[in-house]
């Protein structure tokens, strides 16, 4: 059995996160958001005691996977709960990376927004994404 293993990558916007899921390839329907923290399951469908306000289930990550979560810690940040199995497939560092990315841009993206600005992304052929973000306020 594989056990979770606890990553605090540093968000704290929810919305931005759940953007970041999204741009990676998870469908919104694919993402459960709750407001008190739901149980996550193992492959075998047995609950863990670990808990997050944001769910992936096992069924939308693959094969023998395990559910992967972001818990709201009471300072506002997430920390994500990702199995040591999960974390060597689906939830490779590449795509924690990939997430991670994504999750700057929707944050920057947004707060841009609410100022009366205007975003244009574009995406390098090195897999780079670049923001201009233009007007001012």
């Amino acid at each position: 059995m594989s056990h979770y293993v606890e990553c605090k990558p540093g968000f704290k916007d929810r919305e931005a996160l759940i953007e970041a899921l999204v741009a990676v390839g998870f469908g919104r329907d694919q993402i459960e958001v709750y407001e008190q923290a739901a149980p996550l399951y193992g492959y075998r469908g047995d609950e863990r005691p670990q808990r997050a306000h944001i769910v992936i289930r096992r069924e939308h990550v693959g094969p023998a996977a395990n559910d992967v979560g972001w818990e709201r810690l009471p300072d506002g940040t997430y920390r994500a709960w990702i199995s040591e199995y999960d974390a060597r497939h689906r939830f490779d560092p590449a795509l924690q990376d990939r997430i991670k990315q994504e999750y700057a841009v929707a944050a920057v993206t947004r707060q841009a927004r609410a100022t009366g600005r205007t975003v244009d992304r574009r995406q390098r052929e090195d897999g780079a994404i670049v923001l201009r973000i233009a007007g001012y306020r």
